[in-house]
């Protein structure tokens, strides 16, 4: 029997759905603009993926490194 599974390469670790939630709320509590928050995203997502070996924790990472450049781009405001 074949399995018709897509492997682990293949897989999509977030979803565009759970995508959007998190670019919301990590908006929210940033009090940041939504837009800024999706391109950091998108830009975090893409490298993480690309490079990470333990896919699990993606979605965790990106969180992570979203906040973290979130927060440098504040102090160099202030």
């Amino acid at each position: 029997m074949k399995d018709e599974s897509p492997g682990m390469s293949e897989q999509t670790y977030v979803r565009s759905g759970d995508a959007d939630r998190e670019i919301e709320l990590l908006a929210r509590e940033t009090h940041m603009p939504r837009n800024l928050v999706a391109t950091i995203y998108s830009s975090e997502r893409t490298k993480l993926e690309r490079t990470a070996r333990i896919k699990t924790y993606v979605p965790v990472l990106i969180r992570r490194r979203v906040k973290a450049v979130l927060r440098e781009q504040r102090r160099a405001r202030a």
